[in-house]
């Protein structure tokens, strides 16, 4: 009887470690490090961060188009030049200022 049990022990032994190693690369592979489940929080934490990255991004391309517009070189002098007299109300003492209101 005992050399029966030994036999059958013997021939379970196989299937048994191949079933546990196999229960264990399964469990690896769905709550493991890299796993099914890491691998969708990361594809959340991704999203996640291009979306903040488009906002940033078109944030900073309204940054650089304000301050090229603010560069002498996108503007002429003298377009600068009369934009600030118009808007602060000013003459160069070199204009010629001609009083519209006075014609009638």
């Amino acid at each position: 009887m005992r050399r029966a049990f030994k036999k059958h022990l013997a021939a379970l032994a196989p299937p048994v470690l191949f079933l546990a190693l196999s229960g264990y690369f399964l469990w690896n592979a769905v709550h493991g490090q890299g796993g099914l489940i890491d691998q969708r929080r990361d594809a959340v934490l991704l999203s996640q961060a291009q979306q903040k990255y488009a906002v940033i991004d078109t944030q900073r391309l309204e940054w650089e188009t304000r301050i090229g517009d603010l560069s002498g070189k996108s503007v002429t002098q003298d377009t600068l030049d009369g934009q600030a007299r118009r808007v602060l109300n000013l003459a160069d003492p070199a204009d010629l200022v001609v009083d519209l209101s006075a014609r009638n």
